[in-house]
């Protein structure tokens, strides 16, 4: 059955940036974690050149990460294609190309994402040179939450969801309020104005917890900044009691309950 590749949208390697460039590309691999209400996937999007020619000119092949995401773990959205971990192309670099990420793509540190991953530079410390020589670990990082954003200035209104809990936090950078809607868009109930940076950032809204399990509607106001992400929650410190990642210091299991 069918379940998820490259496609039209993942462009080739541009010809002449790398030696032997334009081939199709192909999915190599594909790791993922539960994070939050969904799953975090690490897409190893191979862009060439073939094997023999790599061996021949003894550098490495082309393999970037690209950020998708699936709500069951079979169907996968990856909106934007740019590439989130891509090798350097340049020769000499740590991480020139064949990048791999790890079984649990990140690890939740504070108020940051942190990727593992390894690079390749096709050339060995004794100077050797190869397509699979030169292995070396990074590390790369995110604010937490920060895989996309509303930014600038704008209203951003959610679909009709159910919540439990009566605390609402923000992951916020920026100033906004927030009203909650009922189906038909009557104003049920609004926050006062909140500015900062703060990925948990606690927003006043009036008899949240009268709606526990009822279908209503949030409106963010953005006057300037960036919003990242919102969640209700029973816990006054803003613990969402979602997935991890991979966990984290800080935590002792795989849900934040911190």
């Amino acid at each position: 059955m069918y379940w998820t590749n490259a496609d039209k949208l993942d462009a080739p390697e541009p010809a002449g940036r790398y030696p032997g460039a334009g081939d199709t590309p192909q999915l190599y691999s594909l790791n993922a974690v539960a994070y939050e209400s969904l799953m975090v996937g690490m897409h190893y999007i191979h862009r060439g050149p073939k094997n023999e020619i790599c061996e021949a000119g003894k550098f490495p092949k082309l393999v970037d990460l690209e950020l998708g995401f699936s709500r069951d773990g079979f169907h996968w959205d990856r909106p934007d294609r740019r590439g989130f971990i891509v090798g350097s192309r340049t020769e000499g670099s740590w991480d020139r190309g064949y990048l791999h990420s790890t079984a649990g793509v990140f690890v939740v540190l504070d108020d940051q994402l942190v990727f593992p991953y390894m690079g390749t530079s096709g050339i060995a410390p004794s100077g050797h040179r190869g397509l699979y020589t030169g292995g070396s670990i990074g590390l790369a990082t995110l604010r937490r939450d920060g895989f996309a954003s509303m930014d600038g200035t704008g209203t951003l209104t959610t679909r009709p969801v159910k919540f439990k809990g009566d605390h609402l936090f923000v992951n916020l950078n920026g100033e906004l309020h927030v009203e909650m809607l009922d189906d038909k868009g009557v104003v049920l109930s609004a926050s006062p104005v909140v500015s900062g940076d703060s990925t948990k950032q606690r927003i006043e809204l009036p008899d949240l917890s009268k709606f526990v399990g009822k279908p209503v509607r949030f409106r963010f106001h953005l006057t300037h900044g960036q919003l990242f992400a919102f969640w209700v929650t029973p816990d006054p410190n803003g613990a969402s009691h979602g997935y991890v990642g991979a966990g984290g210091p800080q935590y002792s299991g795989t849900m934040d309950t911190k």
